[in-house]
C-alpha cells in the first residue's frame, strides 16, 4: 500500500485550515450543481436544457470527487486505491460534458471528447490493477496520474477554445465580457489542478499548495457557472450563425432550403422541418408553425444573427398545426 508522504505529499496535506477551504468549495459546488439542474428543468429551450443538465452533473461529480479526497486523507494507506475510482468518476463526467458540448455546438473533430474518453480507459486500467494486482499500483502510479492529467489538460484547453468560439459567434464575431469571465474561470481551474498535483506539490511552498488550489477552484467554477448561465440563452443565435439544423445538428449546405423560427431565429433543414418541426413546433422556443412558415434559400454564407429571447410561457395558444 502507498501513503501520501511516499507519493511526495507533505505530512498533514489537506488538513486543518486547508480542509476547511476544501469543504467550503465542495458545498459551493453542490449548490451550483443543484441550481444548474433546477434551471435545466425550468428552461423551455431544449438545447439549453441539455447543456445545463450536463454541467449540473459535472459540478455534482466534482463535489463527490473532492469529498472522497478529503475522506481518504484520514486513510492514507488506501490513497491510491480510492483516488483512482474518484478520478474515473471525474473523468467520465468530463467526457459526457464535452460530448454534449460538441453535439450541441461546434466540434473540433471530437478531440476534447476523445481526449477525456482515453483518460477514462487509462484510469479504468489502473482501477482494475488496483483491485486485482495491488502490489503493482506503486509502479504504475506515475504513469496513470501523468497520462490522465495530460489528457484532461488537452481536453480542457480545447474546451476553452470552444467557449471562445461560442461566445464570439453568438455576438457576431466578438468575444463578450461574459465569455471572457468564463474563459478566465477555466484558466483558474487549470492552474488549480496543476497546483493540486505533482510535481507542483513537490517543488512549491506548502502555503501555495495548501491554500491556493481550493480558492482557485472555487473562483474558477463560480466564474464558469456565471458564463454558462448567461450565454446559453443565446444558443439559437449560434445555430443561425453556423447554419446548423437544430434537429439533426448537421450543417445546412449552401443552396438548400432552410426554415427559420421568426420568434427565436433558430434554423432547420427542409427534411427535419417537414417531418418533425411541423408536428412538434420549434424545438427551441416551442412556437407552433403554420403550413406557410418562414423559409428562404440559403445563398449567403452567414445568416443574420438574431438574439435569443427568454421564451414567455403560456403565451402561445394551441391552434391549427
Amino acid at each position: 500500500m502507498t501513503d501520501l508522504t511516499s507519493l511526495g505529499y507533505p505530512p498533514g496535506y489537506h488538513l486543518g485550515f486547508s480542509a476547511l477551504l476544501w469543504w467550503i468549495f465542495i458545498i459551493v459546488m453542490i449548490i451550483l450543481g443543484i441550481d444548474l439542474y433546477l434551471n435545466a428543468k425550468k428552461s423551455d429551450l431544449i438545447n439549453v436544457k441539455e447543456m445545463l443538465r450536463a454541467k449540473s452533473l459535472l459540478y455534482i461529480c466534482v463535489s463527490i470527487q473532492f469529498s472522497l479526497i478529503q475522506v481518504i486523507v484520514f486513510f492514507p494507506n488506501y490513497f491510491v486505491q480510492v483516488f483512482i475510482p474518484q478520478a474515473f468518476l471525474f473523468s467520465l463526467s468530463i467526457t459526457y460534458y464535452f460530448y454534449v458540448w460538441e453535439k450541441n455546438l461546434t466540434s473540433i473533430k471530437r478531440i476534447p471528447t476523445i481526449s477525456a474518453g482515453i483518460s477514462n480507459i487509462v484510469i479504468l486500467i489502473g482501477l482494475i490493477i488496483s483491485i486485482f494486482f495491488p502490489d503493482l499500483v506503486d509502479v504504475l502510479w506515475e504513469t496513470i496520474v501523468l497520462s490522465t492529467f495530460l489528457l484532461v489538460l488537452i481536453a480542457s484547453v480545447l474546451y476553452i477554445y470552444l467557449i471562445y468560439t461560442f461566445s464570439s459567434k453568438v455576438k457576431g464575431g466578438k468575444i463578450t465580457i461574459v465569455g471572457g469571465i468564463w474563459i478566465g474561470g477555466m484558466i483558474l481551474v487549470l492552474v488549480g489542478n496543476f497546483l493540486e498535483n505533482r510535481p507542483a506539490v513537490s517543488i512549491l511552498p506548502d502555503f501555495i499548495t495548501y491554500y491556493i488550489p481550493p480558492i482557485f477552484f472555487m473562483l474558477g467554477y463560480t466564474m464558469a457557472f456565471y458564463g454558462i448561465s448567461r450565454l446559453f440563452t443565446h444558443i439559437s443565435s449560434y445555430y443561425a450563425y453556423t447554419q446548423k439544423c437544430a434537429v439533426h445538428r448537421g450543417i445546412i449546405e449552401k443552396g438548400n432550403t432552410i426554415h427559420y423560427c421568426s420568434s427565436c431565429g433558430i434554423v432547420y433543414c427542409e427534411l427535419c422541418f417537414n417531418q418533425v418541426i411541423m408536428k412538434d413546433g420549434c424545438w427551441n422556443c416551442r412556437k407552433r408553425f403554420e403550413p406557410e412558415s418562414e423559409k428562404k434559400q440559403l445563398d449567403e454564407p452567414i445568416l443574420e444573427l438574431k438574439e435569443a429571447e427568454e421564451p414567455k410561457k403560456n403565451l402561445i395558444k394551441k391552434g391549427k398545426q
